[in-house]
């Protein structure tokens, strides 16, 4: 007996069915003319990164730095700076020509630099970076300049406004063409900034109205059929716009750089900072010490007086109570210093200070930065160094202030030399050098070493750790992309204070093997336990802490200049 023919269900059961839930529904693909998924509006960059998905945005930077072009070289390796009337419709040989301005400058942004008569072609690392500060770059302008209803859209009439105060007037038929190229379906009234981040990610001038009309007029008469600067296809694949059409392509498909050569470029820079990254990484660590240093020396010169200065030459007494004795020993180490020598004797030795902490800075935030890259790749396993633990951040900060200490230790010596000397007798680099080396050579230029590495790594492990922690929970409480001076002025206290003063015993006995035997301090010790020994017996153990007031006086605008610094010279070299 024959089975019955199966019997489907009709379009409308199907309906019910699915209705109810009983089935699901059926899969109905997306159309490229279709807008956008509905998608709730950030608030701020973080919650957009977040939405966008960490994943997705680094394979959309991949694909669109694999096809970068290598930048056309004009001889000097500078880009010209010519710029051309907005609204008036581009000439083809103007627009050749601002096609090369802006791959040059675009070059020039991510770092890329000439080699044998030939441009270097722009490496993952540096276009990472340069991607992530464009992008906050253009966060900041759409939401703060041109999104004037706060939406989260730009519509027809913030454009037109935007563009008026340029001094560029639009029909309503260009109007419609421009904003249609910005979006990703011709059936868009709106621009959001996903679409207007893509259009402008690979704009190497500050996106005004101006810069932005003239950018689209370029990519538009090169052939460029618009949808953003690195568009998804149907089949979810990031495709550059010129692709599709190669009349006049900004790209050329001999630079397109390979899956193989990618991965090489991650690997190096999870290894080590590149050479103009760490260049730059170390400017600004530089230019933080010499800033802070030079602004708080009047701090260090009373410090290193009160330590190094017996009572009876004007050095501080240990009080048994607390009282006024601490504040009374800084006022008699002011008018003491000040009858030495007038007002520049609080920057004596500063010269030396600055050629020591110049080096000094540079290379602990330099080591502090590779440090915390090498977590990253190795221990943590993450591909952000602000997602590393707090204990790699630890690590890392205690590295940095290692390094620092055993590169410029002898000048560290030099300067508590000429600091604790008294007014007869001469400070000068020369003279300090003649007293230690006649204390014992070499050797004397590195009294107190072990004791101040074993101090300078719990010290700068505590200070640079929890100033990242503060700025990285700041940042995640507030949404916002970078903080402020003040957020950075208090960090900079807190854990600068904080690391100082855990130290502070250990600093106190590697100064007074440093200052061992100048006029100011004529005491000599044997070693470290020997400073530990006759500090207790004569003060016992507030002893240990002598000095601490004007340390921490000095401490708290000197960490806090020198991260303000570091933080606005990184923003402004680019790293």
């Amino acid at each position: 007996m024959a089975d019955a023919p199966e019997k489907h269900p009709t379009s409308r059961e199907l309906y019910e069915s699915c209705l109810t839930g009983a089935h699901d529904r059926p899969f109905i693909p997306r159309l490229r003319s279709d807008p956008p998924p509905f998608h709730l509006v950030p608030h701020n960059l973080l919650e957009f990164r977040k939405q966008e998905g960490k994943e997705e945005r680094e394979r959309r930077l991949h694909e669109l730095w694999k096809h970068l072009p290598n930048s056309s070289y004009h001889g000097s390796g500078v880009a010209a700076s010519r710029t051309f009337p907005a609204g008036d419709p581009l000439a083809a040989q103007r627009a050749e020509e601002m096609k090369k301005v802006y791959e040059d400058e675009l070059l020039g942004k991510c770092g890329g630099h000439i080699t044998n008569e030939r441009p270097s072609h722009i490496r993952w690392p540096e276009f990472r970076r340069y991607a992530e500060t464009k992008e906050a770059e253009l966060w900041s302008i759409f939401h703060d300049e041109l999104d004037l209803d706060g939406n989260g859209h730009l519509d027809a009439q913030e454009l037109t406004l935007a563009l008026s105060k340029a001094g560029i007037t639009l029909p309503p038929s260009t109007l419609t063409e421009f904003m249609t190229y910005l979006t990703w379906s011709s059936h868009s009234h709106m621009i959001n900034f996903r679409e207007f981040r893509d259009f402008l990610l690979l704009l190497p001038r500050k996106a005004s109205a101006a810069e932005i009309y003239q950018y689209y007029e370029v990519k538009r008469f090169m052939g460029d059929d618009g949808r953003g600067a690195a568009r998804v296809t149907m089949e979810g694949d990031v495709s550059l716009s010129a692709e599709d059409k190669p009349l006049l392509s900004l790209w050329d498909s001999s630079d397109v750089i390979g899956d193989d050569e990618f991965d090489d470029e991650v690997e190096e820079h999870h290894d080590w900072l590149g050479a103009p990254t760490a260049f730059k990484f170390l400017m600004a660590g530089g230019f933080a010490g010499a800033v802070s240093r030079t602004c708080t020396a009047p701090f260090d010169r009373v410090k290193i007086f009160l330590i190094t200065r017996p009572p009876e030459m004007g050095g501080a007494a240990i009080q048994p109570k607390p009282g006024m004795g601490g504040l009374k020993a800084i006022a008699g180490a002011v008018a003491r210093i000040y009858s030495e020598g007038g007002a520049l004797a609080f920057w004596t030795g500063n010269g030396l200070s600055v050629l020591k902490i110049f080096p000094e800075s540079a290379i602990k935030f330099l080591t502090y930065e590779s440090a915390k890259r090498a977590f990253a790749q190795y221990w943590d396993r993450v591909e952000d160094t602000r997602d590393i633990s707090g204990t790699s951040r630890f690590l890392s900060g205690g590295l940095g202030g290692i390094s620092s200490q055993l590169s410029i230790y002898p000048i560290e010596t030099l300067k508590t030399q000429m600091m604790s000397s008294t007014g007869d007798q001469k400070r000068s680099l020369v003279g300090a050098a003649r007293r230690v080396w006649q204390l014992g050579r070499f050797r004397a230029f590195y009294r107190g070493l072990t004791i101040g590495l074993i101090g300078v790594f719990p010290y700068s492990a505590i200070d640079m750790s929890t100033f990242e922690a503060l700025k990285l929970a700041y940042l995640r409480s507030t949404g916002r992309d970078e903080p402020g001076v003040l957020a950075i002025l208090a960090f900079g206290s807190i854990s600068g204070s904080v690391g100082a003063t855990s130290v502070y015993p250990l600093n106190l006995v590697r100064t007074r093997l440093q200052a061992s035997g100048s006029s100011g301090h004529p005491q000599r010790y044997k070693g470290p336990w020997d400073v530990v020994t006759r500090t207790y017996q004569r003060d016992g153990w507030r002893g240990f802490y002598r000095g601490l007031f004007p340390t921490l006086a000095k401490v708290i605008p000197s960490v806090s200049i020198s991260y303000v610094v570091y933080e606005h010279s990184k923003r402004r070299l680019g790293v």
